[in-house]
């Protein structure tokens, strides 16, 4: 039952990761670590952190969509290449090790993140037209690793739309949540597809995320840019405190 203390659980965790998972992402440093507490294997936890990405993500872009236009063209094409990625990765998801690669991200991170506190963009029309083409390849790079479990997808997402198109940290955000939304959606079909159980907590789960990635996209809106860039920059020292020392 829905209100037995373990679903209530999974619930508060849901609810706090979505409302950090949308303003700055890094929510799975928080979920992943709870779920696998809690005594789900690591395919399970996989596997129902990717549902509450969806909720979370789909909660926030929906009320996103009532206050301005997404970049479609731009999303698409990148989800040309992301949805290939996530694919191949639900596939071999059992036997492929990314903690070497999991723990070098967050430095990369780091760089970017710097960029983005002095104000970086890549300006220049032919360099923004090459990035742009190597998008799908981009996001293939970036699905394989987000469905093998690899953090800072997001946060190198939101980097990409930031610092190779020129966006506002406020667009790169608002973007970067309906691409996951629609990763995860396809990432969790495949999981399935491939034989992966569903744990039987995915509704409480479902339910505080969409409650907290609603909040999180108001407190997004309603946040200015510079402090938004700033507590990506935190989460990235806290990523790399993680990744490196523990």
């Amino acid at each position: 039952m829905f209100f037995d203390l373990n679903s209530l659980v999974f619930f508060f965790i849901a609810f706090v990761g979505g409302l950090i998972a949308v303003p700055v992402g890094g929510s799975f440093l928080f979920v992943i670590p709870a779920f696998l507490l809690l005594g789900l294997d690591g395919l399970q936890t996989l596997l129902l952190g990717r549902i509450f990405m969806i909720a979370a993500t789909g909660s926030s872009s929906a009320y996103f969509f009532t206050q301005q236009k997404f970049s479609w063209k731009q999303v698409f094409y990148f989800l040309s290449g992301n949805v290939i990625g996530l694919i191949i990765a639900a596939k071999v998801a059992t036997s492929i090790e990314i903690d070497t690669l999991t723990a070098v991200v967050p430095w990369v991170l780091l760089g970017g993140a710097v960029l983005l506190l002095k104000e970086f963009k890549i300006t220049n029309p032919k360099l923004q037209k090459i990035f742009f083409r190597l998008i799908p390849l981009i996001g293939c790079l970036l699905g394989f690793y987000a469905g093998l479990g690899g953090g800072g997808n997001g946060k190198i997402i939101v980097l990409l739309f930031t610092l190779a198109l020129g966006w506002n940290f406020h667009k790169s955000i608002i973007n970067t949540r309906l691409v996951e939304f629609f990763g995860n959606t396809i990432v969790v079909a495949a999981y399935l597809y491939f034989g992966s159980e569903l744990t039987g907590f995915e509704i409480p789960v479902i339910l505080g995320a969409i409650l907290g990635g609603f909040l999180g996209a108001k407190i997004t809106l309603k946040s200015k840019p510079k402090w938004l860039q700033k507590a990506f920059f935190v989460l990235v020292i806290i990523s790399i405190i993680k990744t490196t020392l523990f």
